[in-house]
Order: structure tokens, then sequence, then C-alpha cells
């Protein structure tokens, strides 16, 4: 009786530490990224191209919001000036009171100039309309910094349109009658206005900055679309020519070129507007020159795997190698990934009390489901010095370790260059080595492969360890005026011929008032809702030209607005 009332104690202490470790990895997701603006902010959220960067750079545990601050054919004036605009903007906003929003990206300017020219028009044309579009721009970007108290602001960047492929290829896209109806103008002189409004923006930035306000920031990505893709085959108008991928000077490029064919959205049939993949690379551009270093910003120091014959594999069979590390089934043998950190410049004085690994994925055998941003498949285990020697041998596969499953994980393995982060236990960090070498043992339970990177390549593609020697960290905060933000949920969003309309209990309580407004406040539909048995209504918006459009809801108590587009 007593040998079975030991084995019972040992196994409720044993589940008890499963438990625990169970718990130390339920982490949640995490609305790090607020959109706000025009198309250029509406089709990265719609093609979720920032939530698809956050997981490429060990992110996939946050992500981003759009609900009601981005809208297709938005001004600065109309989001600031038009009421029900104003009103959607702040409802929503206000709806991140309880989110930890870090970065603010704000993709606005562009309507506000971009029907100004005509070809043959000097720069200056532009003047008014861009000191116009600053002021309604000062306002909003002070009012979100009020909102936002310790956000960062980013005012995204433009790239190149392109007119003449698609024109060419379908002359009735009604892109077309825009550009005619401004005369033809060619690619260099649109992107000389493209680039005069580029600089505007960077200058009035630097001037923000110069004032004291450094949560704004600009970067200029003008020629990214031509440095990814390059210009394959020859243009079939002026300048004709070609250049090959990631050739072009950054930023502007080759300014007397458009943004290649394959960039563009819609099937390459639109003008203005990118692809998925492109809105991805463009949200990547920012990963790499501002957010990463901001999510990670009271990171003390970072150390880069060592490469060489350092950082490498070994299978259970004994086969081993260096260069790019294998992890999983490989020929039908276990094979684990070793990744060394020379940690030995950590002062002996310090106390670590957080520290993050990052894997990079340069080949995977199968994707990874695309909703699981916990991937607790993969074990860490951590060594306070060397696995034997300090070169990949085949006894480093079954070494002891100082420590064994050392890290919660987050990741989105759906293809190449998506990163893997493990965020290490705190009993763990001791074994982090303040006077050498420390290595990781990297394995999976599956029967997947993937490739990872090794040290001996760039600063975001080898692995790298993040220190923190102090918990010292800004929290976001938001100042909240309202405390109803009568939000409407609309789906389908976009929409073809339908739109259902969701709110708490309002529609069953009374008869309402319904209205639609396109993007320059002009009244589109009206309709007197009697009271409603459920609290939904379809609405048919059939007969709405394309486009975006602002909804509102009300009766006699309560007000609910939303945002929709016709596509």
């Amino acid at each position: 009786m007593r040998n079975i009332s030991t084995i019972l104690v040992l196994f409720l202490i044993i589940s008890g530490f499963n438990s625990q470790a169970q718990n130390a990895c339920s982490q949640k997701q995490s609305a790090k990224i607020r959109l706000i603006g025009d198309s250029w902010a509406h089709f990265p959220a719609l093609y979720a191209a920032y939530d698809s960067a956050l997981a490429k750079y060990g992110f996939a545990d946050y992500f981003t919001v759009s609900d009601g601050s981005v809208l297709i054919s938005m001004t600065a004036e109309t989001w600031w000036q038009f009421p029900l605009a104003r009103f959607a903007l702040e409802t929503s906003l206000a709806t991140d009171a309880t989110r930890p929003i870090d970065i603010i990206m704000v993709s606005l300017g562009g309507n506000d100039v971009a029907f100004k020219i005509r070809k043959g028009d000097s720069l200056n044309v532009l003047d008014n309309s861009l000191h116009t579009a600053k002021l309604f721009m000062d306002s909003i970007f002070d009012y979100i910094h009020q909102t936002y108290p310790n956000g960062q602001i980013i005012w995204q960047s433009y790239d190149y349109p392109n007119f003449n492929d698609p024109c060419l290829n379908i002359p009735w896209n009604p892109y077309c009658d825009l550009w005619e109806g401004r005369g033809y103008p060619s690619p260099y002189e649109i992107n000389r206005f493209m680039a005069y409004m580029t600089d505007y923006q960077d200058t009035v930035v630097q001037g923000y900055r110069n004032a004291g306000k450094n949560y704004m920031h600009f970067y200029n990505c003008l020629g990214l679309m031509q440095w990814y893709y390059g210009q394959t085959t020859p243009l079939r108008f002026p300048p004709y020519g070609t250049y090959p991928p990631r050739t072009v000077p950054l930023p502007y490029g080759k300014i007397d070129y458009p943004s290649p064919l394959p960039a563009m959205g819609l099937w390459q049939n639109d003008t203005y507007h990118l692809g998925p993949q492109s809105y991805t690379y463009l949200a990547e551009a920012y990963m790499r020159k501002f957010i990463s270093n901001y999510f990670r910003r009271d990171r003390d120091t970072t150390y880069y795997s060592s490469g060489q014959n350092i950082d490498g594999w070994v299978s259970e069979n004994g086969v081993l190698g260096t260069g790019d590390v294998f992890v999983g089934k490989r020929n039908n043998q276990k094979t684990n990934g070793i990744f060394s950190f020379n940690t030995a410049s950590i002062p002996d004085n310090k106390i670590i009390k957080r520290a993050s690994v990052f894997f990079k994925c340069k080949d995977i055998k199968t994707l990874y489901p695309l909703g699981n941003a916990f991937p607790q498949t993969f074990q860490l285990d951590i060594k306070q010095g060397t696995f034997g020697n300090e070169s990949i041998e085949a006894s480093d596969y079954n070494e002891p370790a100082s420590m064994h499953d050392v890290a919660c994980f987050a990741g989105k393995l759906r293809g190449v260059d998506y990163a893997l982060r493990a965020d290490l236990h705190a009993n763990a960090l001791q074994y982090i080595n303040k006077n050498g070498i420390t290595q990781f043992r990297l394995s999976v339970e599956d029967d997947n492969l993937i490739t990872f990177f090794n040290g001996d390549t760039l600063e975001f593609e080898g692995p790298y360890l993040d220190i923190y020697y102090d918990t010292t960290s800004i929290t976001t905060g938001i100042i909240n005026s309202k405390s109803n933000t009568n939000k409407l949920d609309i789906f389908p969003n976009p929409t073809v011929d339908f739109i259902t309309l969701t709110s708490t209990n309002m529609l069953t309580k009374h008869a309402s008032k319904l209205w639609i407004y396109n993007t320059e406040g002009k009244q589109v539909l009206h309709q007197d809702l009697p009271k409603q048995m459920a609290d939904r209504i379809k609405i048919d918006v059939s007969m709405l030209p394309l486009g975006g459009y602002f909804i509102q809801l009300e009766n006699k108590e309560e007000t609910y607005v939303g945002t929709f587009v016709k596509n």
C-alpha cells in the first residue's frame, strides 16, 4: 500500500510539473499594430501582409488590427473633416483600450494629391495640395499620439504605380480613363511627382522629430518593387529596357521605369495598388527598418550564432554536417540542429532576466498549419559550454544538456523565410555561459524536415540570441474617452451584392434608420428599418458603385457606425 501511495505522489508531482510546463507555454496572441488610412492600408489589411511579415520575423503571436480605420479612396481631409468618418476612426481606435498596440501604420496623403497632375506640369503644381494635406495630417497625427501616448507612428511610403502595362493589356481598364484624362504622363513624369511627394513626407516627419516628436517615423520605399521583381522582360514603351531583380539602388530605384507588372494587384490589372505578395514585401521592409528592433527594444545585447563549423546538424546514426542546419527526419534518421553563441562578453555582475532565440527557416518539407502560432512540437536544449568539443561531432546527438526542453515557441512555419522564436524559461537562464560558448540543440517531434539558416548569413536570417538584463519595458497605453464604442459588425467585407449588419440588441429594441455614404461624404442610400426579430439584418448594396463606404445605423437611443468595401 505504501508503494502505491508513493507512486501516486510521484505521479501527481510529475503531472504538476507537466501542467506547469504546459501553462508556461499557453501563450496568447496580441494585437500590436493598428493600420489607418487609404487603400494602401486597406489592401495590406485584406491580404494580412503585416501579419505575414510579423510571422517571418519571429512574431507569429502578434497581429494587426484595422477595423473601421482603413478604407479605399480615403483622403486625410475626409478622415478628419467628414463627421461620420471621424466618428468611425475614433470609435475604432477606442476599441484598442485593452490592446497592447505598439505601432500605428498610417497611409494617407496619396489621394489628396494623386489626381492633381497632368502631363507637362511642373512639380510645384502639388505644393498647395501637399500643404493642405499636411494641415490635416498634423491633426490626425496629434490625435493618434493623444490616443496612443506611447505608440510609435509610421507614415507609410507609397511605391511607383504602373499605368502603361495594364492599359496596354486591357484598354478598357477603368483606371486608364484617368490616365488618359491626365494626358498620358510617362512613368518618368509620374515617378518624379511620386518622388516629390515622398520627399515632402520625409521632410515633414523630420520636422516633427526636430520638434521633439520622436515617436514619428518615415522610411522612403520608392523603388522597392523594382528591387524585388526586376524588369526581366523588355518594356513595351520607353525606355524599353530590362534589369535583374535586386539590382536597383534604394530608395528611388529607376525613376524612368514603373513598378514591374508582376508586382501589381488584381491579377496585374491594377495601375495603383500592389498584389498580396508585394504588400507583404512592403511590410517586411518595415520589419527590417524599424518594427522588429522596436519589439525587441528593451534587450541589452544580441549575439549572432558562430556559423562556420560550429553551427550544424547531427543525426541519430552519427551522420553530421555544417552549413545549413537540418532539424527533423532526414533520410529516415531523426536529426538535431546545433547552434553556437559566444556569450563570453556578458558582464559577470549582470543577472540575466530574459532571453529569446530566433531561428529562420530556409527550406521546409511540409508546411505547418496556418493557424498554429505556438508550435510546441519543437524542443530546445541548452548547454553551458559545448556538447563535447566545440565543433559538430556525432556525440552531440545524445550528449547530456545542462537543461532539456528550455523554451516556449512562437512561429508559423508556412514556408521559407518564416522564423521560429524560442523564449527561454526563467530556470534555464542560469546556463547561458558568461565565460565562453553557449550551445543550443534544436529538435522536432514530428517527421518533418526543416532547414534553418546558420550564422554565416545576413542579420535577420542567421540565428540570434537576445539577452535582457533587467525587466524594464515600455508599456503602450491608450487614452479612452468613450465607454461605448458603438462599433457595427459588417460581413462579408469586402462584399459584392449584400452586407449583413449585427449590433448588440440594437435592432430588436426599436425601429432604426440607416444611411450609407461614400468616401466623399455623399449620401448614397437611406432606409427606415422597422424593429427586427433578430439582431442582424441583410442590406442590398448591389446597386452601389465599386469603392469604400461608411454606414451609420441609429435609433432613439444609440448610434453605430462601420465601414465596408464594395468589390
